[in-house]
């Protein structure tokens, strides 16, 4: 009998390239039928499908606020978060172990990823209560709105006029992780408060919506994001991908995005009750997660993580905000 599918399907967009392929050095359901005597069955499971399924759709609701932020509402629940890996340090445990012929270390996990890289382990379970998240990055557009109000045209240089010439629908980018806390304090001054970057975990746990995809959304990372330099050496306008289950666009790819948190080279004693990591690890450097245009189909997995310093403005940088649920 055919899986029946308790978890929300994304409706899926189609957008071909229109630019050539330049790589960089940086980085169905089956057709099927039931018999007559599985048709009852399947009937009850349908019900009890729709029954988990039906309280998680009625929470997405979304608002769009006065400079055209669309929030969509993330309801409450716990994930596995990260990636199930045999870090380099097991392996040479391991080989200690093997000649002392002690058992080996394993990994408590199922699925290890070949892609997985040291810094994703250990996966572990995150309980995330009920917040707000973009539908979208942040979009040039948006960002010019602060520019304008808050007078803060010391931000409009040469390199951000040049790499934000693509429109005002694209990812703002040349931002760094102070430029968003200041798009954040305004926005908390002018739209009600509650207004944040997204936590680590939250971002991983909006990114997943439900599932246990290799990308946000899907295991075919063309249909849910713009990667790997295949559409030039840009960004492109944001919604115009696949979006995940719960109505998010451009988690893989597109831009990387800024979280709250202090980078740590690993999850070990990381919180497990949703909230950002700031204390240990590297002070002086954050999280950005998703991927870009920029980097191969591995850096824009759901579980993949990498490190900004919070003063570096890239043109593959962006951000997405999140605001605390009311």
């Amino acid at each position: 009998m055919p899986a029946l599918p308790c978890q929300p399907q994304a409706t899926p967009t189609t957008v071909q390239p229109t630019e050539p392929h330049q790589r960089h050095a940086a980085n169905t359901t089956a057709n099927g039928f039931l018999s007559n005597h599985l048709r009852p069955l399947a009937g009850l499971l349908a019900a009890l499908c729709l029954a988990v399924v039906s309280p998680v759709q009625a929470q997405l609701r979304e608002t769009t606020n006065r400079i055209g932020i669309t929030m969509v509402s993330i309801p409450a629940g716990s994930f596995a978060m990260g990636s199930c890996k045999v870090t380099s340090d097991m392996v040479e445990e391991n080989k200690k172990r093997a000649f002392l012929g002690q058992p080996a270390l394993s990994t408590n996990c199922v699925g290890s990823d070949p892609d997985a890289s040291d810094s994703e382990v250990p996966q572990h379970t995150v309980r995330v209560p009920a917040f707000q998240l973009g539908k979208t990055e942040v979009t040039l557009g948006q960002f010019k709105q602060f520019i304008a109000a808050a007078g803060r045209s010391d931000l409009v240089s040469d390199d951000f006029m040049k790499y934000n010439r693509f429109g005002d629908n694209v990812p703002v980018t040349m931002v760094n992780w102070n430029d968003a806390q200041d798009f954040i304090a305004w926005l908390n001054q002018t739209e009600g408060k509650g207004w944040r970057l997204p936590s680590e975990a939250e971002w991983e746990y909006a990114c997943r919506a439900g599932g246990n995809h290799t990308y946000c959304g899907s295991n075919d990372v063309g249909s849910v994001g713009w990667y790997d330099g295949k559409i030039g050496e840009r960004p492109r306008a944001v919604a115009t991908k696949q979006h995940n289950a719960w109505g998010l666009h451009d988690m893989s790819g597109n831009v990387y995005e800024w979280v709250q948190d202090w980078y740590h080279d690993s999850y070990r004693g990381a919180p497990t009750d949703g909230s950002a990591w700031t204390s240990g690890g590297r002070q002086d450097a954050r999280v950005v997660r998703g991927g870009s245009w920029f980097n191969f189909a591995r850096d824009t997995r759901a579980a993949f993580r990498f490190i900004g310093s919070p003063d570096v403005r890239l043109s593959y940088f962006g951000f997405r905000v999140a605001r605390t649920a009311p």
